[in-house]
Formats: structure tokens, C-alpha cells, sequence
């Protein structure tokens, strides 16, 4: 079974994160979803660094899907870093 851990700053105020929800089971069905949070302010890059890092370690080998983005919606690139234990993190390329 794949893990999808999935921390954003989407709030729980609309449908974003079932949506995502959604999409993820469509493509990978068998997946575990972990939410670790929405609750990132709005735009705070840094502070969803500090959370992934803090939280990254008690979570199971997957993939850490990480959504906070000042230029959400824009044409900024995705970008994906496997780490040498094999975990797979995913978000925009928001330097």
C-alpha cells in the first residue's frame, strides 16, 4: 500500500482538500491518505517547511505531498525529490 501524507494551506473552509482527496484516489486507489494538516497560513512557505520537517519522521515511507504556494493556480512547476530512504516529496517549485 502506497502513503500519501498531504499538509497545505487550504483551509477545511472549501472543497480543495476533498477534491484532492478525490483526484489521488482516482489515480492511485490503494492509496492511504495522511492528513497532517490544512491548517498552514495562507501563503506561509516557511512555516510548511518547519511543519514537514517536524512531522515527516513519524510519518511511514511514502509519498509527502506538501501544498503551500504564494503563486497557487499560476504556472509555477511541480517538483518531486526522492530521498535516499526512499520517500518521495512533492509540491511546487517555490524555492
Amino acid at each position: 500500500m502506497t502513503v500519501v501524507t498531504f499538509l497545505t494551506d487550504f483551509g477545511l473552509q472549501d472543497d480543495f482538500v476533498g477534491t484532492c482527496h478525490g483526484v489521488i484516489a482516482t489515480i492511485a486507489p490503494e492509496a492511504r491518505v495522511i492528513d497532517v494538516t490544512h491548517g498552514i497560513a495562507p501563503q506561509a512557505v516557511l512555516q510548511g517547511a518547519l511543519v514537514l520537517r517536524q512531522t515527516t519522521r513519524y510519518m511511514p515511507v511514502g509519498v509527502h505531498l506538501a501544498v503551500v504556494d504564494p503563486g497557487v493556480g499560476g504556472d509555477r512547476r511541480a517538483i518531486a525529490v526522492r530521498t535516499a530512504d526512499g520517500r518521495v516529496f512533492v509540491g511546487p517549485d517555490n524555492g
